[in-house]
């Protein structure tokens, strides 16, 4: 046995060297397996997580369309049906059913993932329980002739008939108390509507024999009324209390947990990409120069005794014949360690023809999802487009309903109406600019930026409380400002929307101030309002997608995010000051692009600025 590793034995080292790439390229192949199979495990998983956000993110939109458009929808009280509840159980039921599977898979394979879903899946119970606790109230609390205020405008509009002998004035007292109650959510209101019912009580129960039913109708109407009081303190009266506050905080928390496990699921599955890339080139590289050392040493070992022995045989035979044969015996044996090199060589060039092969691929496939990208953007532009045009049409219809209209009751519903149509097509605006932002190249040219900004402010010289703001500009140019217009306009657009958005209604004097300094290398701008303000605690993330920091905001959370991506795109920077009640200010730095030079500036590779 020891023989067959006998280092003079040239056929045993061809043996030993070709056992050796064959026990290689095994361990590559059971490798390479298992490194995709745990690849495609975890992509199977992170396409599911990523496929269970999606579905959440249509749950919550979906019970957000329900509290916008059902709670004011008597087809709903009278029959207890809606569409939006029968979309949502569709959706719970894929999330319940996605959210299990992953679970088990993750605790199958031993993936760290397990405990991220176990606290979404538990955060999501809590979130269906909160939501079905609300849409019970809301149902018990009614519209209309349905439900406690359907209860409680019948008692009223009886005390209005002429025979219950009740002062128009004390009823009207009740009812303006009521509907100050239920617009302005303050309790005193509440307190109040008991001591005037108590008083007309006291007073018609001196004469009780006369009244009884005005007597029943004010104790209904009475009772009603306080249980809608309850109802309305239980769904939420302000912004931090009741089930309303306690669902978008759950909202919140889902987002920041689907998001820290796509994060966390993505790195994974990159990780291991790169880890399984970098072996096998160590491994194939590794291969390709053990061939090449072992042929080397191989054919030299196999020479130099060949040349010796043709040498000491033509010394002392001195038969060419005989040498001859003798050689062609030798050249059996090369040609044979020649051929099982060529093999070798074969393999190598045929697993590196795999390897051109896949790259290929590779190339192809990000052909495709480039194609995709721009049907995407192209679908995007045209749903968009679809969507503006009814939004538009409504809007205006809206419009002619409020001059035509008689009805003073109806006025709140229709300045609803608009509200939301007009919060519809910021909403899509800003995610027609996102859009913009991450396809279109920088486009330099000349800006006037006092120009810019002046038609920004006459833009929303409408918006409700913008003509109550001073505006101040300070522009100091030292050098001609070039830049990309689009994205500068929605920088400046962004910065000057929300400052009127958020100005503080309790200060007398409300200002925006913006100072510029151009110089030849950049521009240097300086943002302030004495608005509302931020809380330090939301600082950190008011740049994050979808993320709202005043709970009152009636915006969708995409305007500082596409504000932040177009300042990382002219490869700017953006920091902010702001204090509660005493305004906000934000510092920007953006390079001053010449027209001449812009071209070659962003085609070379740059960092992006970090907000």
């Amino acid at each position: 046995m020891l023989k067959f590793f006998e280092l003079n034995s040239i056929r045993h080292r061809m043996l030993s060297g070709f056992l050796f790439l064959i026990m290689l390229i095994l361990v590559i192949g059971v490798v390479s397996i298992s490194s995709l199979d745990n690849t495609s495990r975890i992509a199977s998983v992170h396409s599911r997580i990523n496929k269970l956000q999606v579905y959440t993110l249509n749950l919550i939109k979906t019970d957000n369309d329900f509290f916008d458009f059902e709670t004011t929808n008597e087809t709903y009280f009278r029959d207890h049906q809606s569409k939006y509840l029968k979309r949502r159980d569709s959706l719970l039921v894929l999330i319940e059913k996605g959210l299990a599977n992953a679970i088990a898979n993750s605790e199958e394979y031993d993936y760290p993932f397990s405990r991220n879903l176990k606290e979404i899946d538990s955060l999501f119970q809590l979130y269906n329980y909160t939501f079905a606790q609300l849409e019970v109230l809301i149902f018990k609390r009614g519209f209309k002739d349905y439900g406690l205020e359907g209860e409680m405008r019948k008692h009223a509009h009886a005390l209005e008939l002429p025979r219950m002998n009740v002062g128009m004035i004390d009823v009207l007292s009740l009812r303006r108390t009521e509907k100050d109650f239920l617009l302005r959510h303050d309790t005193s209101y509440l307190a109040q509507f008991n001591t005037l019912s108590n008083a007309m009580l006291s007073r018609l129960l001196k004469d009780s024999s006369k009244h009884p039913d005005a007597m029943y109708h004010i104790r209904q109407y009475k009772h009603f009324f306080n249980e809608r009081a309850i109802i309305e303190k239980q769904i939420g009266m302000s912004s931090k209390e009741g089930f309303r506050t306690e669902l978008n905080q759950l909202t919140t928390l889902l987002s920041e947990h689907y998001f820290a496990l796509s994060e966390d699921s993505g790195d994974r599955y990159y990780s291991i990409q790169r880890n399984a890339r970098i072996f096998y080139i160590i491994m194939i590289s590794g291969a390709i120069i053990f061939s090449l050392i072992t042929s080397l040493w191989i054919s030299k070992r196999l020479s130099e005794p060949i040349a010796k022995l043709s040498k000491l045989m033509n010394s002392v035979t001195g038969h060419p014949k005989r040498m001859e044969m003798n050689l062609n015996n030798a050249a059996e044996e090369i040609n044979t360690l020649t051929g099982s090199f060529i093999k070798l060589m074969d393999q190598t060039n045929e697993q590196m023809r795999e390897i051109e092969d896949k790259s290929e691929m590779l190339k192809a496939r990000n052909m495709e999802l480039n194609k995709l990208n721009e049907e995407l953007d192209s679908f995007l532009y045209s749903t968009a487009h679809d969507l503006r045009s009814p939004l538009t049409s409504l809007l205006g219809i809206v419009r002619l309903m409020r001059l035509d209209n008689k009805q003073e009751e109806l006025v709140p519903y229709l300045d609803m109406m608009k509200s939301s149509i007009q919060r519809q097509e910021d909403f899509i605006a800003q995610i027609v600019n996102y859009a913009k932002n991450k396809k279109l190249e920088i486009a330099p040219e000349r800006l006037d930026l006092k120009k810019i900004i002046l038609e920004i402010f006459q833009n929303h010289e409408f918006v409700d409380g913008a003509y109550e703001i001073e505006k101040y500009i300070n522009i100091k140019e030292d050098a001609p400002f070039c830049s990309d217009r689009n994205r500068i306009y929605i920088v400046f657009n962004n910065l000057i929307s929300n400052a009127i958005r958020y100005s503080d209604p309790e200060k007398k004097e409300k200002f925006i101030q913006i100072k510029i300094h151009i110089t030849a290398s950049d521009a240097v701008i300086e943002f302030s309002d004495n608005g509302v303000g931020i809380e330090k605690e939301h600082l950190s993330r008011i740049f994050d997608m979808f993320y709202r920091a005043n709970f009152n905001s009636k915006g969708s959370g995409l305007g500082l995010f596409i504000f932040r991506e177009a300042i990382q795109k002219l490869s700017g920077h953006v920091s902010v000051e702001s204090e509660i009640k005493v305004g906000t200010k934000f510092f920007l730095r953006l390079p001053n692009l010449s027209v001449a030079t812009a071209q070659l500036q962003f085609e070379l590779p740059r960092q992006e600025a970090v907000a």
